[in-house]
């Protein structure tokens, strides 16, 4: 196939892209500032997610994945026409771009996320399943019989997938993720202590002092924040065990739901996945003791892949270089043309 390749894994938190020949060609955050009077954007990325709740009421950032399909196409589309942009270098050739998506989302959905693509400069584009991309990231050969369960813990959403032959045997999404541990931190500051903290300092003491088990010894952090009283600054001691039963209700909620929704899964396929054990991947694995909560909650060995976080943009790029991947699965890139006939398929379904 002629022209550059582009994959693309944009989630409700990282936007990543890579090349045939470069793995890690964009690793950002798949947020926007903009200004609130005219919607022109300011910065995207990293710097859009700095502004965040340090700027004036002028600025505002959104997020253009909510629950893993795109939210806000305006901004989506010049995201994408940018870091195109700057992987490509010009506007001449037009890439081929690989994207991957929940296996769940609705023909509409998968419309607006093949209409971004090609608006933003794309001249071909191919949609894959995200799970797959991320078995294939975390090393479940695609020629393996007897099925391999992988959860893939995103920010808003949860994924879990059985993979076959190369195949997505069965898979199923929970709307729950890393996120909510985020909003319940938040919350509870707010509402025990009357301190006002924003996603920042949320994500960082997540990924500082939060486990999803009980920790044997106790771990503290200094952070700041804002009283709800004056609005002062101030500075705070939290610890492990105030933040775990935060973090546990979340946890249990998920679990929760996850269960109801394995039941759905062929007995067959679950005693596959009994055999192997599951692999966790994705942000939300990066909590601490988070396989071993699984483990117990499921009753299933659990495992963390390495890197679990750049699982699916690995799993994109093996896909990339390898054409039978893709040719063995019926997978194709579509031109920007005939994309525009299936946009008409759709309206009609």
């Amino acid at each position: 196939m002629k022209g550059m390749k582009i994959g693309v894994d944009l989630g409700s938190y990282s936007l990543r892209m890579c090349t045939e020949n470069n793995p890690n060609a964009v690793d950002e955050m798949s947020a926007v500032a903009y200004l609130s009077d005219d919607n022109a954007p300011v910065a995207y990325g990293k710097k859009a997610d700095l502004l965040d709740g340090r700027t004036d009421t002028n600025i505002s950032v959104t997020k253009m994945i909510t629950n893993g399909v795109i939210s806000d196409f305006t901004f989506a589309e010049k995201i994408l026409t940018a870091y195109f942009l700057k992987v490509c270098g010009n506007r001449i050739y037009k890439p081929n771009v690989l994207v991957s998506l929940p296996f769940d989302v609705t023909n509409i959905e998968k419309k607006i996320f093949l209409d971004a693509v090609t608006r933003a400069g794309a001249g071909r584009a191919c949609l894959v399943e995200g799970v797959l991309a991320s078995a294939l990231g975390i090393g479940i050969p695609h020629e393996k019989i007897g099925g391999r369960m992988i959860i893939d813990l995103g920010h808003q959403t949860t994924e879990m997938g059985i993979i076959s032959m190369g195949t997505v045997a069965e898979a199923t999404t929970v709307r729950r993720g890393s996120f909510d541990i985020d909003c319940a931190i938040i919350k509870h500051f707010k509402k025990e202590r009357d301190i006002i903290i924003g996603p920042h300092t949320a994500r960082l003491i997540k990924h500082k002092i939060a486990s999803a088990l009980k920790r044997d010894c106790e771990v503290s952090l200094m952070v700041s924040g804002k009283s709800g009283i004056d609005e002062m600054p101030i500075s705070f001691e939290i610890t492990s065990t105030e933040i775990f039963p935060l973090v546990d209700e979340q946890i249990s909620m998920l679990i929760s739901e996850m269960r109801a929704k394995l039941q759905n899964i062929s007995p067959e396929l679950l005693g596959d996945a009994a055999d192997h054990g599951i692999t966790l991947c994705g942000g939300g694995a990066l909590l601490f003791d988070i396989a071993e909560r699984f483990e117990r909650e499921l009753g299933i060995r659990c495992s963390v892949a390495e890197n679990p976080e750049r699982a699916r943009i690995t799993g994109i790029h093996k896909i990339m270089r390898d054409n039978s991947i893709l040719e063995n699965n019926g997978y194709q890139f579509i031109f920007k043309d005939d994309i525009r006939d299936r946009m008409k398929k759709f309206d009609k379904i």
